[in-house]
C-alpha cells in the first residue's frame, strides 16, 4: 500500500499498515486526552519511521482540531526542553541495565 499524503509542509508517502495504525493510535490518544508520556511513545515510534513534527502537527490540526494541533504542539517543545537539559534517557537493554546500578 502506498498512498500519496499532501499537506503544506511536506509530500509524505504512507507505506504500510503500521504506518497508518500509528498515526490512528496518535489521533485517538489526543482524542481521549491520553496521558503525555503515551504520546511521547507514539511519537517516538513515528519519528523512528521518519514522520517530521510540523507534517504531525499538520495532519492533527486537520483530523482533529487546532487544540489537540497546540497541544501536541506543547509536547514537542517540552520534549524538546528535557532535551536542552542535556539530560537523556537511555533507552532498550543499556537504560535497563544502567537502572539496577542507581
Amino acid at each position: 500500500m502506498t498512498d500519496k499524503d499532501q499537506t503544506k509542509t511536506t509530500t509524505t508517502e504512507v507505506k504500510t499498515m503500521w504506518s497508518e495504525t500509528l498515526l490512528e493510535a496518535l489521533y485517538v490518544a489526543l482524542e481521549k486526552k491520553a496521558g503525555d508520556a503515551k504520546i511521547r511513545e507514539i511519537l517516538g515510534e513515528l519519528k523512528e519511521k521518519g514522520y517530521k513534527k510540523d507534517y504531525l502537527i499538520e495532519k492533527v490540526g486537520k483530523k482533529i482540531g487546532p487544540n489537540a494541533a497546540d497541544h501536541l504542539k506543547r509536547i514537542f517543545r517540552s520534549a524538546g526542553a528535557k532535551a536542552a537539559t542535556g539530560k537523556k534517557q537511555d533507552a532498550g537493554l543499556v537504560g535497563k541495565i544502567k537502572g539496577i546500578f542507581k
